[in-house]
This record gives structure tokens, C-alpha cells and sequence, in this order.
């Protein structure tokens, strides 16, 4: 156990929901940030804390204020703003305020995100128009992503949107598992399944009724194909209002404030790799060696495998990034995987679940303090990777903000993409996009006879319908450039 007082600690966790057909009704993003907050200091016992705080921490979402803060945190004008920009990882924002409060350059730092996308929607759907606080100036400290996540390649070849590049993981993952595509689909409705029973459980989640395994396997109208083998119901559901608010400290300052101590919930690590590969350059598309090096950094820190860790929340975009996750962490299918219900049924509000899941985290760690809890988060396409560690219980070392993207990227083998191959290669991975229940384009990743890739793609209905009808795994096929020929 570590004596030292300026250990860092979750204090208070709240979130705040809201689900309005008319818009008029719903409050903005940045209200719905400032109410998670209030929450968190409510959970603590102590809306001093919210008074005293002197940073504040925010994912960027599709919000439109220049500087959110006057927004989120209007009690406090002169409160230190940090906005981390769409592609830097939520876990760099939670290891920041820890350091901030360790090393006495914040008393008490508070993490904060949120959308409103549902109101937009409804906005949009009904005419009625949502307005947003009118905000000026710049935060005080901007993070922003080194490099690109997509090529140009990946984007002009039909692969810019998450859903298809994920469906091609996971088809890159069905291959080297050796399963055929009904085995595939039907892994992926177990799975899908003990994520929306988690959700029925959670009061705070958007989605709280049971979807079965058929709903899962069979397509609908109301559950279409999206990217093969990808239904609506796979994919992260983002058109949420909803948000998260952290207030962290020093066990110290908790003493100071007299925070009662079952409130308190220790940071033991916090461990991110930042190295940006994009997809298709990736050698082995269906591995992440940075998930690899995160996990082998929280057994050589806090002296635990992930795959024994009581309380798990992996980050789920889409099944492509569990199951990832799963082969690297070495955790098996029989584990509960979410505290939450996971992003499709809890609900997913862009460049936030990660404080979302870490919310649900504290309560589910308070009532079993001896546990630990992993929350796991991604950014891109399985690009930049994180996790932490937390607890009831303190560490028994001091808390460490560790970055493992060397690690990363002398395990990460990477491969050349010919733009302009023409000739014959062999499909490693595929994904058909559909429309209204009917598949419009075929997109392959392929390898080369000189140990190369092309990606291609292909707007003719009959081979896209051959492709999501049949398996194409392994299959030679025809390239000229950016165009699937056969």
C-alpha cells in the first residue's frame, strides 16, 4: 500500500442523459457537461470541489464552441482549459489530470465530455432549430494528433468510414482464426448479445432492451448491412446526449475536503501507445501490437495480467476492436467485457465513452473495494490504444503514466501499398457497403505476387452481391489501380 499523499484519486464520477423529441426541450452539449459535473461533485459529497478546481479537461466532440469552458464551467472564468482534439486518445486527457494533481500543479482537475448528437438529430428531422452558446477565445493548452489516421488511398478506394475499415479487421481476424463466415457471424451475435444484456442492467444506458442472438444474425430493415459483415446493430451508436464528468485529486486534498473515504477511487496507471499506422499499411491487419505492449506494461507495473483483472470494460466501437483486444489481452470469451453494455446499447457519444465507462467503473469498484477495473479505449482505426488501471484500494507503488509507443512500434511489421498495382493478387480481407438493404460497392485488401498490397474496390452490383453472398477470403482476383476488375 503506498503511503503517499498525492496519490491520485476519483473523487466524484456522474454522467447526464437526456432523450427529447423536441429539441427545444434538450439542453446543449455543454450543459449536459456542466450537469455531469455537478453530478460528480454531488457523488463525492462536495460541491466545494467543483469551486476549487482549477483545470479542467475535454475531449473535443462535434460541440461548436471555440472554448468550451465558459460553457462547462462557468463558476470558474479563470479556470485552466485543455482540449484534446478528435485522434488523441481519452486516456491522454485521465493520465494528464492524474499527473497534474501528483505533482501539485492542480489541486483538483476536472475531466469532462459530452454530445448532443440525438438533439441535432431531432433538429434536423423536425425543423426546429437547437442553437448553441455563442463562445469565444482559445483554450488554454491544445492537444492534437501527430499524424493522419487515414491515407489517401484508404479514402479515395471507398474505406473513410470506421464501420468499413473495422468490418475489414474483422474479416482479416476471421481468416487467421480459420472460420467460415457463418461461424463468424454467428461469434459475432454471442458477443453482441452479452454486451446488450449488460446494458439492460445499466440505468444509465441509451439502449436497455434485450437484443437476442437473431436480431444479431439476421438482417432487417430496421437492422440493415451496413459493411459486411456489419449490421446497424454492430456499430457504435453516437446519435446520444449524454455526457461524463471525473473530479480528481490527491488523496490529500480528499482528506483536505473531507471526501468520505468509500468515495475514493485510486489511479494505479495509466498506459497509452500513440504510434499511427494507418490499416492498410499494417502487415498483420488483424493484430495490435500496441494492445500487446499496453497489457505487458499493466502486469509490469501493477503486477496483474489483464486477463485477471476483476472488472473489465474494453472499448467497443465494434466487435473488430474486442476481439482484437480480447486475442492480445489473452482474455477469454467467458469474462464480462463491459461494465456498461458497450457502445452500441449504452451508447457511444464521440470522444467520450471512455470517461462514460470509467464512471460506471467507480461505482462498480466502490461496492467491491478489494477489485480492480481495466477500461481500455481506442482512437482511430484500432490506431492509438490505453487503458487504466483503478481501484478501491490503493497501489502499492505510485501512480505512472506510461507511454509504450516504442515498444509498439518495433512490434508492428509494416507493408508497402502499390497505388498503382496492376495484375492478379490474393484477398486477405474484404468488406461489401450497402444501401438500403442492397450492396453497392466491394472493397478488397490484397497482396501481391512481390510481397506488396493494393487495395481496390469495385460499384458493380453483381459482384458486390457475389461478395456478400460468398467467401472471397483467399481469392485471386484481377486490380488495375484503385479498380477491382474480377
Amino acid at each position: 500500500m503506498t503511503s503517499q499523499s498525492n496519490t491520485p484519486v476519483i473523487i466524484g464520477a456522474g454522467v447526464s442523459q437526456q432523450r427529447f423529441d423536441d429539441p427545444t426541450q434538450s439542453v446543449e452539449a455543454g450543459a449536459l457537461m456542466r450537469q455531469a459535473l455537478e453530478n460528480a461533485a454531488d457523488d463525492a459529497g462536495s460541491r466545494h470541489a467543483l469551486e476549487i478546481a482549477d483545470a479542467v479537461l475535454l475531449p473535443r466532440g462535434t460541440w461548436p464552441y471555440a472554448n468550451p469552458v465558459s460553457v462547462v464551467a462557468p463558476w470558474n472564468p479563470e479556470i485552466r482549459s485543455v482540449v484534446a482534439d478528435i485522434g488523441v486518445l481519452q486516456q491522454t486527457l485521465l493520465s494528464k489530470a492524474c499527473l497534474m494533481v501528483a505533482d501539485g500543479s492542480s489541486r483538483v482537475a476536472l475531466v469532462a465530455g459530452g454530445e448532443a448528437k440525438h438533439r441535432a438529430l431531432r433538429s434536423q428531422i423536425t425543423g426546429i432549430t437547437a442553437s448553441d452558446t455563442p463562445t469565444s477565445g482559445e483554450p488554454d493548452e491544445r492537444l492534437v494528433p501527430s499524424n493522419e489516421i487515414l491515407t489517401q488511398e484508404e479514402i479515395s478506394r471507398g474505406l473513410p468510414v470506421p464501420a468499413r475499415q473495422y468490418a475489414m479487421i474483422d474479416t482479416a481476424l476471421r481468416r487467421a482464426q480459420g472460420l467460415t463466415a457463418a461461424e463468424h457471424i454467428s461469434l459475432l451475435a454471442d458477443l453482441w448479445n452479452s454486451f446488450s444484456a449488460v446494458a439492460t442492467g445499466n440505468p444509465d444506458a441509451w439502449t436497455r432492451a434485450q437484443v437476442d442472438r437473431d436480431t444479431l444474425v439476421n438482417p432487417t430493415a430496421t437492422n440493415p448491412i451496413l459493411a459486411w459483415p456489419y449490421t446497424k446493430l454492430h456499430c457504435s451508436q453516437w446519435n446520444v446526449d449524454q455526457a461524463a464528468g471525473l473530479i480528481i485529486c490527491s488523496a490529500a486534498t480528499a482528506e483536505e475536503l473531507g471526501i468520505a473515504r468509500d468515495r475514493w477511487v485510486f489511479a494505479h496507471a495509466g498506459i497509452e501507445s500513440n504510434l499511427m499506422v494507418p490499416l492498410t499499411r499494417r502487415a498483420q491487419m488483424h493484430r495490435s501490437p500496441a494492445v500487446r505492449a499496453v497489457g505487458q506494461a499493466v502486469q509490469q507495473h501493477c503486477n496483474v495480467a489483464p486477463a485477471d483483472i476483476e472488472h473489465l470494460d474494453i472499448y467497443s466501437c465494434f466487435p473488430a476492436a474486442v476481439r482484437v483486444q480480447q486475442h492480445e489481452l489473452g482474455i477469454d470469451n467467458s469474462r464480462q467485457l463491459t461494465v456498461t453494455g458497450g457502445m452500441t446499447f449504452a451508447g457511444g457519444p464521440l470522444n467520450n465513452y471512455t470517461l462514460q465507462a470509467t464512471a460506471k467503473m467507480v461505482q462498480v469498484l466502490r461496492s467491491n473495494p478489494s477489485a480492480r477495473g481495466l477500461v481500455t479505449n481506442v482512437s482511430g482505426m484500432l490506431t492509438k490504444y490505453g487503458a487504466a488501471l483503478w481501484s478501491s484500494s490503493p497501489p502499492a507503488q505510485p501512480f505512472a503514466a506510461l507511454d509504450v509507443t516504442a515498444a509498439a512500434a518495433a512490434a508492428t511489421p509494416t507493408i508497402e501499398v502499390d497505388s498503382d498495382y496492376a495484375g492478379e493478387a490474393n484477398v486477405i480481407t474484404y468488406t461489401v457497403v450497402f444501401d438500403k438493404s442492397q450492396p453497392v460497392q466491394c472493397i478488397v485488401v490484397a497482396e501481391t505476387g512481390d510481397g506488396r498490397r493494393a487495395i481496390a474496390s469495385s460499384s458493380d452490383a453483381s459482384t458486390a452481391a457475389d461478395m456478400a453472398a460468398n467467401d472471397w477470403i483467399d481469392r485471386p482476383v484481377q486490380i488495375n489501380g484503385a479498380e477491382l476488375l474480377s
